[in-house]
């Protein structure tokens, strides 16, 4: 009978272990559809939306430019024309990146505040897990959180055309609405 309580004891130890913590496999680890969250949360759309905008004051600063350089059809005109338009594409650029980090910001802060929720969780780029189960995927999650919160992104630019003709004190033919980021020409 000795060996057979020994037994029951041991067999009972060695049920108990996997429940006691003793092999305990770390944090959990669950991934978010960046990509799909940077093209359908509400924060998304609204950079579209903001994106619009600055691209048809763009593109309404370049039309005005336009008509200014008519008047002086001549090379160097021409010249200054190819230069107000890229920097009007080097703005359109940074307002493109502007509006990406300010949704990847709102993406990053829901994540946070869904880890803060759920403690010991890791949370990894679907893009970067090879295979998953759909389990793990919180993407609809954070989606509905970002939509739920809200997101400011920066003031429209203004464009304001000035060509080399233009005295430095001269005021500028064509205005819109944001004198920082314009294609001003000395």
């Amino acid at each position: 009978m000795p060996h057979l309580s020994r037994f029951l004891s041991g067999l009972a130890l060695m049920l108990t272990l996997p429940l006691s913590g003793c092999l305990d496999t770390g944090p959990d680890v669950v991934c978010v559809d960046v990509e799909r969250v940077l093209s359908q949360s509400k924060a998304a759309q609204q950079a579209n939306e903001h994106l619009g905008k600055v691209q048809t004051i763009l593109q309404n600063g370049l039309a005005a430019y336009q008509e200014e350089l008519k008047k002086r059809p001549d090379e160097k005109h021409h010249q200054e024309l190819r230069q107000g338009l890229a920097l009007l594409q080097r703005q359109m650029a940074l307002e493109q990146a502007a509006a990406r980090d300010v949704v990847s910001k709102h993406m990053l802060a829901q994540i946070e505040a869904w880890r803060a929720d759920k403690g010991d969780v890791a949370v990894m780029a679907r893009q970067n897990v090879l295979s998953a189960p759909a389990s793990m995927d919180i993407t609809a999650e954070i989606i509905s959180r970002m939509d739920a919160g809200s997101v400011q992104f920066a003031e429209l630019p203004r464009v304001s055309i000035r060509t080399h003709a233009d005295g430095p004190d001269e005021a500028a033919p064509a205005a819109k609405e944001k004198p920082a980021k314009t294609p001003n020409k000395k």
